[in-house]
């Protein structure tokens, strides 16, 4: 615990003295006098207010607490060599919604590290990350949180992240990564640590992922949820992630296009994934999954209603089936700099309850 006060303490300082030390400008950032090595500095804080219906619909759950809270690094000491850094706290403060021991207890925040890596880009169509990274499983797998178009990610986004050891879809390894074509195309590959097994002898974990961009790719480490329909973007995409026995697929389109002049728009993604985690992953039965969001973009792209659906379909028939279904608006006071979301949803599982949820989040970013 003291040490953890220790770290935060430091973070603290060192975002005072960017603060104090850089130039005014669009980020917290400062640079080498020949501008080709710099270092910024940003903050992720998303506040957030749930109620959930308990598992007996006889009562409701209630948190207030802090969905993220992460502290980013990240610039380039040349010309082809650049680095990112964050840190998160998912959950600090959200009270254990769950029967048993533990139900109640708050969760007292740990620091860790999320995202940890460097990249060498020789060109836009050849590119080396290496580090701690996320793997290429999905787009929706492979979005920043500060760009999300509804509230989080899909709840069965990230199936394979408890059982393979993951930390929210971040592994250890190094991915080649590029935009040939005239930037049209995009490949990603990587090779990972995964699941290590006894005496670390299993095989590494390989992922990849190829995407066709017919006006012009995202170019970026992280895909974007939505640009808050102010970009002609389409991307169709398809993954693998193989280790072992374990096998997980994907398919994936995304469309944002701007309408009526730019001054509205809409954003539509879909996903389509299956996991089997065979002999290897044991506690990852194979099962399908499809997500669907949709947003359209109103009074010139400040306010978006919104749709989220996933469902969950296990292929053993005696696992009972899921689906979640959100309802909701965003007020992009500014982007995602600063921006207010709310839904209400139901949470189905087949032959069990139907439980309501409602969400309200604050997101301030800066980076």
């Amino acid at each position: 615990m003291a040490r953890r006060r220790v770290w935060v303490a430091g973070a603290v300082a060192l975002v005072g003295w960017l603060v104090w030390a850089a130039p005014a400008s669009a980020q917290w950032q400062i640079e080498s006098k020949d501008g080709k090595a710099n270092i910024k500095i940003g903050i992720l804080a998303q506040p957030q207010l749930e109620t959930l219906e308990t598992a007996d619909e006889q009562a409701t759950s209630a948190n207030l607490f802090i969905r993220r809270l992460r502290i980013l690094f990240g610039g380039a000491v040349s010309e082809r060599w650049s680095f990112f850094v964050e840190t998160d706290s998912p959950n600090v403060g959200k009270g254990n919604t769950n029967a048993g021991p533990t139900s109640g207890i708050k969760e007292s925040g740990d620091i860790y590290l999320q995202d940890a890596y460097v990249t060498y880009a020789q060109n836009e169509a050849f590119k080396i990350d290496a580090g701690m990274i996320m793997l290429p499983h999905s787009r929706n797998g492979t979005q920043s949180a500060a760009t999300l178009l509804p509230v989080d990610y899909g709840p069965y986004t990230f199936l394979d992240a408890g059982p393979s050891g993951e930390r929210v879809g971040r592994d250890y390894g190094v991915q080649l990564r590029g935009y040939p074509a005239k930037q049209r195309l995009e490949y990603r590959l990587a090779l990972a640590q995964g699941i290590r097994g006894t005496e670390a002898r299993n095989p590494m974990r390989v992922s990849g992922r190829v995407v066709y961009y017919p006006f012009g790719a995202e170019t970026g480490f992280f895909y974007a949820g939505t640009f808050q329909g102010t970009k002609k973007q389409v991307g169709i995409g398809a993954s693998f992630d193989a280790q072992g026995d374990f096998r997980a697929y994907s398919a994936d389109g995304f469309v944002e296009l701007p309408t009526f002049n730019k001054t509205q728009g809409f954003t539509v993604q879909v996903n389509w994934m299956r996991h089997d985690g065979g002999a290897t992953i044991a506690a990852l039965p194979r099962q399908n999954t499809w997500l669907l969001e949709a947003g359209y973009h109103l009074f010139g792209h400040r306010l978006t209603p919104f749709v989220q659906y996933q469902a969950r379909d296990f292929a053993n028939a005696a696992i009972p089936d899921q689906s979640h279904l959100q309802l909701g608006a965003v007020w992009w006071m500014k982007g995602s700099q600063r921006n207010l979301k709310v839904s209400v949803g139901r949470l189905q599982v087949a032959g069990g309850p139907t439980r309501t949820q409602a969400l309200a989040q604050l997101q301030i970013y800066y980076f």
